[in-house]
């Protein structure tokens, strides 16, 4: 089965350079000019991987992730975001909302074919994990901390560089803020270790699409 690949871009170039360069390295290209067009194309398509500009009209690439991470069957499609924004602020907008990586545009086109491999390398990981049954308890437990702690703890890491970075400055008057991000996420990681130790009658939920991994789901719900 070929691996799919979204390519969300309002730029005409951008979007045909991609997907010709793409399809040459053997992937099947799929592509859409701006958030709303692509959300509909994923739906249909259900991608291994976007890659997706930050801004485009109709629906930008924020939003437009945010609203691939809330879709139940889309949610844990590996996300590229392409960006001019370069400021670590911007990175941890994105990562808030889901993204798993970022490029910044200009971009070198070797070292996105080279982080695509890497977010596919890792898709094909977690799957081929699952297929050890005897560790298929540790697996799950493994794959349920990495998913859920390492977005707030990559967010948080973040939030620390920038407030290194604005120590006897005239944005130290932010601190505030970014101490509200960090303790934010923070206690997400906190709440997550708490329902972690509090399970007595642990519920599964598949990890990705028409995979045998799953993860334990914290949420809460029957």
């Amino acid at each position: 089965m070929a691996i799919k690949i979204l390519v969300v871009d309002d730029d005409n170039y951008i979007r045909s350079f991609l997907e010709k360069r793409l399809t040459v390295l053997g992937y099947e290209v799929h592509v859409a000019e701006d958030g709303k067009l692509g959300l509909a194309a994923a739906e249909k398509v259900r991608p291994h991987l976007i890659v997706s500009d930050w801004m485009m009209p109709e629906m930008d690439g924020t939003e437009f992730c945010k609203q691939i991470k809330n879709h139940p069957e889309l949610k844990y499609t590996y996300f590229i975001l392409l960006t001019a924004r370069d400021t670590a602020e911007d990175k941890i907008e994105g990562m808030e909302l889901g993204a798993d990586d970022f490029m910044t545009k200009p971009f070198n086109d070797k070292e996105l074919v080279a982080r695509i491999n890497v977010g596919l390398r890792i898709t094909a990981l977690q799957q081929e994990l699952s297929k050890y049954q005897h560790e298929k308890a540790i697996t799950e437990l493994a794959v349920t901390i990495g998913h859920e702690i390492n977005n707030p703890l990559g967010i948080m890491m973040l939030t620390l560089q920038v407030m290194r970075k604005k120590l006897g400055t005239p944005r130290a008057e932010e601190l505030l803020q970014d101490i509200e991000t960090a303790l934010a996420n923070g206690n997400r990681v906190a709440d997550i270790v708490k329902k972690l130790c509090s399970l007595e009658d642990p519920q599964f939920k598949p990890y990705l699409k028409n995979s045998n991994m799953k993860m334990l789901d914290l949420t809460g719900k029957p």
